[in-house]
C-alpha cells in the first residue's frame, strides 16, 4: 500500500514538473523574408527567424519542412522541433534564436510554425 502511495506522488510530482515546463516555455518574433537580392553567385533564399525561451538552459530548437505540405502552396509548413537538454542543466531562463533557411525562387506569402500555428507573412526582400 505504501508503494502506491510513494508512486502516486512522484507520478504527481512528475507531471507538475512538465506541465510547469510547459507553461515558462514560449516562442515569439517570429519573421520571414524572401532575400532575392541580385548579384554573383546569389540565390534566392527565404528566411526565417525567431526566439524561444525556457525555464532551464540546453534547450535546442530546429525548424524543418513540413511533409506533406498543405494544400496551399502559397503556404509554407514548418514543424517546430525542440530538443530538452539532456542531463543536467542550468536553472536559469534562457533565450535560444530559430533560424531556417531555404534557397527557392518559389514566392511564398505566408509560412506557419507547427505544432503552434503560427502564421506569418513573407516580406519580398529585393
Amino acid at each position: 500500500m505504501i508503494w502506491y502511495v510513494i508512486g502516486a506522488a512522484a507520478l504527481a510530482v512528475f507531471v507538475w514538473w512538465v506541465l510547469g515546463s510547459m507553461r515558462k516555455t514560449k516562442c515569439g518574433s517570429w519573421n520571414a523574408w524572401h532575400d532575392r537580392e541580385p548579384g554573383p553567385g546569389k540565390t534566392p533564399t527565404l528566411h526565417v527567424t525567431g526566439e524561444c525561451w525556457f525555464p532551464t538552459a540546453g534547450y535546442s530548437v530546429e525548424l524543418k519542412r513540413h511533409v506533406p505540405q498543405g494544400i496551399n502552396p502559397a503556404y509554407l509548413l514548418l514543424d517546430k522541433i525542440v530538443r530538452k537538454p539532456s542531463g543536467q542543466a542550468a536553472q536559469v531562463e534562457t533565450v535560444v534564436a530559430v533560424k531556417y533557411a531555404e534557397a527557392t525562387d518559389f514566392k511564398y506569402e505566408f509560412v506557419t510554425i507547427l505544432p503552434d500555428g503560427k502564421t506569418i507573412p513573407v516580406r519580398q526582400a529585393l
